[in-house]
């Protein structure tokens, strides 16, 4: 079976964990009746993984380090989510700790693959 092009990065794979851990974070407050928090962390525990899929699409790689810098604000918006929803004692102290550190992982990744693209799309520099 031939692989998505997205399917291959280490990016979109740490992606997809926190994507599976935002949404079972998700259904334990949700099960505690906040559900209204519940479907705001569902709703973007795909986000990230999402907008990486869909800028894998784009056959340069600076339209694609669009979507990386996307993905990354991403990461953030969730990371934020996560120290209010902490704050507010839906999840504990370790596991707040646990996932900001998994969204500080991604963000500098992202960050960096961006800018791996970037330069790899800028011509060189004309030696005077």
């Amino acid at each position: 079976m031939v692989d998505f092009r997205f399917e291959n990065l280490e990016v979109w794979k740490m992606a997809t964990e926190i994507g599976h851990r935002v949404a079972d974070l998700a259904d334990r407050i949700a099960s505690e009746g906040k559900t209204s928090y519940a479907d705001r962390l569902r709703n973007e525990s795909l986000s990230i993984s999402g907008i990486l899929a869909a800028g894998s699409a784009y056959p340069t790689k600076l339209e694609f380090s669009e979507f990386v810098g996307r993905a990354r604000a991403a990461t953030l918006e969730i990371a934020n989510l996560i120290i209010f929803f902490a704050e507010r004692e839906l999840l504990s102290e370790a596991e707040e700790a646990e996932l900001v550190n998994m969204f500080k992982r991604e963000s500098k990744m992202l960050d960096n693959f961006r800018q791996s693209l970037e330069r790899a799309e800028r011509p060189e520099a004309a030696v005077v």
